[in-house]
């Protein structure tokens, strides 16, 4: 099953233009740090990125970098100094790209000896699934997960446990999907649930198209073993269509939300779908380019999360002390208590915690709005600039640990597991969560997909076998 070589091969042509972009971006306006942003997205291709392997480990790591360059971008959009809103702008971005870097050194040092399967192999594992049945999986757990989770409140300790169950049938659209690809067939019903989970996301609060598109690239990723001139051209219109989309939604999604809930400030759907999709076709036809020029800065400020951790920065020690591990032994100990068996735990409300480290006045859940603080700026509030690379090793070993225990069930289907582990992991990929969502995150994704792996899998996984 290993395979020797799995490394991804870039054409000369792609590496002489690494080498002019990195020379030619130092000259512009915050130079230096777009250098390091754009040192630190190399280094996590080189470091992490393997043919045949789960796409999830470079896609977190990739979806975290973004929303550290998208800073340094902002700046320049408004011609800002790096430090114009704080003094320790320049500072949080250096902290970050290293953080990353050390993060993704981490996690490939303790992935290192797991076999990588050949392309022989994952075509022998993928012709042992039945396509029909994987497909009436997905289907199934679609509409009856997507739909139990309604008839419990949404801060039950039973309802967390459901509403995680409706990640299961991500498990089974990638398994699907894995299928197809190696397969070479089927592809059609594979674009058909792409564009159903699309539009169907589209009549949500929360935005959750934007989950099929990264389940989209998160499979791909797994199967790209050379990166040429072409396939750079098809991957940069990729792009831009992906991010006219971000921009159009950024354009229409404050009066869109206010439509949804009728103006109750709550995080709620009170029109029908097809006076939602009314609505949005009403504001995307009355856009304007200046529209998708504010949209720009916009969506730059809302993707970027350096200025907390940059302001917490400013305050912390200067205007409020060090916590020495107590902020994260908080977040821990919040998880350790499950609402299933504390029913009186408080509702936790991050914005209070953002807001007296960054200075800020946010709305918070109260008028249905949430704005986290980033795990980045939690280690640093512990323990300041040396020491806050501790809590995000083991948070890297962590991943490691959770990436090896999926691995390792090795009765099952490889394609399964790896659908299991990019599940398990979905959540890693926010830099700007904090401590204590992070963690309870992929704690509570870890046990319910160990739970799978040891007891709902196999049997599934004999049914699914032609």
């Amino acid at each position: 099953m290993p395979s020797n070589n799995n490394k991804i091969n870039f054409s000369g042509l792609i590496i002489l233009c690494v080498l002019f972009s990195c020379i030619g971006i130092a000259f512009l306006n915050n130079g230096v740090y777009l250098l390091f942003c754009l040192i630190t997205f190399y280094g996590i291709l080189f470091i992490l990125w393997r043919n045949n392997r789960p796409g999830i480990i470079v896609f977190a790591f990739l979806m975290q970098w973004i929303q550290i360059v998208s800073f340094v971008i902002w700046m320049n959009n408004n011609s800002w100094d790096i430090d114009h809103l704080s003094t320790h702008g320049g500072v949080a971005v250096s902290l970050s790209c290293l953080g990353l870097i050390i993060m993704c050194s981490i996690v490939a040092k303790g992935i290192k000896n797991l076999p990588v399967p050949t392309k022989e192999y994952l075509n022998s594992q993928a012709k042992l699934i039945n396509e029909k049945k994987i497909f009436i999986l997905y289907i199934s757990s679609t509409f009856f997960l997507g739909s139990i989770g309604f008839a419990f409140g949404q801060t039950s300790g039973f309802a967390q446990i459901v509403l995680t169950l409706e990640s299961v049938k991500w498990i089974f659209f990638l398994t699907y999907g894995y299928v197809a690809w190696i397969n070479k067939k089927n592809r059609i019903t594979l674009m058909l649930m792409i564009l159903f989970e699309f539009g169907s996301g589209l009549y949500s609060y929360f935005s959750t198209f934007k989950e099929v598109i990264f389940m989209t690239i998160i499979l791909a990723l797994t199967f790209i073993s050379a990166i040429n001139f072409r396939q750079f051209i098809n991957v940069f219109l990729m792009g831009l269509i992906i991010g006219f989309l971000l921009l159009t939604w950024t354009s229409i999604k404050g009066n869109y939300r206010t439509f949804l809930n009728q103006g109750k400030r709550q995080q709620v759907v009170d029109v029908s779908r097809s006076e939602a999709f009314d609505k949005m076709s009403e504001e995307i036809s009355a856009l304007t380019w200046s529209d998708y020029q504010s949209a720009i800065n916009v969506f730059l400020y809302r993707a970027q999360y350096i200025l907390h951790l940059s302001k917490t920065i400013d305050r912390v020690p200067n205007v409020l002390p060090y916590k020495y591990g107590q902020l994260w032994w908080e977040n821990i100990s919040y998880v350790l208590e499950p609402r299933l068996f504390f029913p009186d735990k408080p509702i936790y409300d991050a914005t209070t915690k953002t807001n007296k480290y960054t200075g800020y006045k946010f709305a918070g859940a109260k008028l249905g709005a949430s704005f986290s603080l980033g795990y980045f700026a939690d280690s640093y509030i512990d323990f300041g600039y040396i020491g806050m690379f501790i809590p995000l090793s083991l948070i890297a070993l962590f991943v490691v640990f959770i990436y090896t225990k999926i691995f390792v069930f090795y009765k099952l289907n490889i394609l399964l597991r790896y659908s299991l582990i990019n599940i398990a992991l979905f959540d890693f990929a926010s830099f700007e969560s904090d401590g204590l969502f992070l963690f309870g995150r992929l704690l509570l994704m870890f046990l319910v997909t160990w739970f799978l792996c040891k007891v709902v899998i196999p049997p599934l996984q004999r049914w699914l076998y032609k």
